[in-house]
Formats: C-alpha cells, sequence, structure tokens
C-alpha cells in the first residue's frame, strides 16, 4: 500500500523540477491572455458546461425511473 501510495511522488518531482528550470517567455502574438472578459467568459462557460454534464442526467432520469417504479413496470427488472 505503500509503494503504490508514493510511486506517484517520483513522477510529479520530476515534473516539477523540470517545471522549475524553463525558462520565462514573454507573451507572444499566439499567447492567451489570462486577463480580460474573454478569458472569464471561457473559463466560466467550461465550469458551467462540466457541472451540468455532470449532474443533469442523474435529475433527468430520476423522475423517468421513479414513474416505472411507480406504475409497476417490468422495465427494470
Amino acid at each position: 500500500m505503500l509503494f503504490g501510495r508514493f510511486v506517484m511522488i517520483v513522477p510529479v518531482l520530476a515534473l516539477a523540477g523540470s517545471l522549475g528550470r524553463k525558462k520565462l517567455v514573454p507573451a507572444g502574438g499566439g499567447s492567451f491572455p489570462v486577463w480580460g472578459v474573454t478569458f472569464t467568459v471561457v473559463l466560466v462557460g467550461t465550469v458551467v458546461i462540466v457541472g451540468a454534464l455532470t449532474f443533469l442526467p442523474a435529475l433527468a432520469l430520476g423522475p423517468i425511473v421513479e414513474h416505472f417504479l411507480m406504475t409497476g413496470s417490468n422495465v427494470l427488472y
């Protein structure tokens, strides 16, 4: 159990060391700015879409299953 838990530390530390050695590059024409309205809209939109895709299927299927159980249908058996 200890091996499985701590074996992931080595690649994460290697990745952190690799990222720590990188040089800073100034923003260019192809950079995606992380300030302003565009970034805010993309970020909020992504969070809303992922949240909706996570919770809406369960909210939509719950009443359907309840209807089948209430009417005594043999669909779920």
